[in-house]
């Protein structure tokens, strides 16, 4: 069969109908501003081609074939012929059934219109939401297309170290978020999420001090605790000898320690050459 034309004369619709009603074997060539090609077997769709500035999109199942000709089916202008097949040869799907798919996502395209969303400068997810949302597993691919694979260092570099382990650990908690394959270093998601909760609030330069005035700091803390009851018992600091030399703090050459750190070494050093 030689059919070619003008798509201001016909639809894609249209051209759909008549090799299934004819139930003709060949493909369908589009010209205009996008070229398809949409193939035919016995009159069924088999499967269609999308070309573009991006390279070529073949699709041989039903949603990718529906998608092509959805794409397709907004030409109004441009040439049309039909060739020889030389697409799948399966047994493939009615026109209908295709259509069906297409005018479903038509529908949804006015939709994304309505909300004003479809010729957005941009889009981006709403911070709060007023309800619990269940998202169905056939949805949830939709949104992990949506996020390049990231690591924690580019968060970390992007919004603070904090703000990171918190995004990574909501993750961890919902388990969604998988180390990539490959990875050696597979754990370290648990890892960040027991950084949360660190055992010890005090900076790391206080275990290296000497054990008499790390004593005395954390008798004195137990002190200021109970500061509120009128009645609390006298905290016993350790005896120091008079004729043993005051112990100093050392620290690494690469260790920079603030005016603030200094005042508290040079309090807790006094409070236990006092006693």
């Amino acid at each position: 069969m030689h059919l070619s034309g003008q798509l201001s004369d016909w639809s894609i619709n249209d051209l759909l109908q008549i090799m299934q009603v004819t139930q003709k074997t060949g493909s369908l060539d589009i010209d205009g501003d996008r070229q398809g090609r949409v193939h035919f077997r016995d009159g069924a769709v088999t499967g269609a081609e999308l070309s573009g500035a991006k390279g070529s999109y073949i699709g041989t199942e039903r949603g990718a074939v529906a998608d092509i000709i959805y794409v397709l089916s907004s030409l109004t202008s441009g040439t049309f012929s039909v060739g020889p097949a030389d697409g799948p040869d399966t047994q493939g799907w009615s026109v209908e059934e295709i259509m069906a798919d297409v005018e479903a996502l038509q529908s949804l395209e006015g939709e994304v219109i309505d909300a004003g969303l479809f010729e957005a400068s941009g889009v981006r997810l709403v911070k709060d939401i007023q309800e619990p949302l269940v998202i169905e597993p056939q949805d949830w691919p939709l949104l992990v297309a949506l996020v390049q694979p990231f690591t924690f260092g580019y968060l970390e570099t992007r919004m603070g170290r904090g703000a990171a382990v918190r995004i990574f650990h909501t993750l961890h908690r919902l388990g969604v978020a998988e180390a990539m394959v490959g990875d050696e270093d597979s754990d370290w998601l648990e890892r960040l999420a027991e950084e949360i909760a660190p055992e010890s609030e005090r900076p790391a330069w206080f275990e290296h001090l000497p054990e008499d005035i790390r004593k005395a700091a954390e008798e004195a803390e137990a002190a200021a605790a109970g500061a509120v009851e009128e009645d609390a018992e006298e905290i016993e600091t350790p005896k120091r000898d008079a004729s043993a030399p005051l112990k100093g703090v050392s620290a690494p050459p690469s260790t920079t320690l603030t005016d603030g750190v200094y005042d508290e070494i040079r309090r807790l050093r006094s409070k236990v050459a006092e006693n």
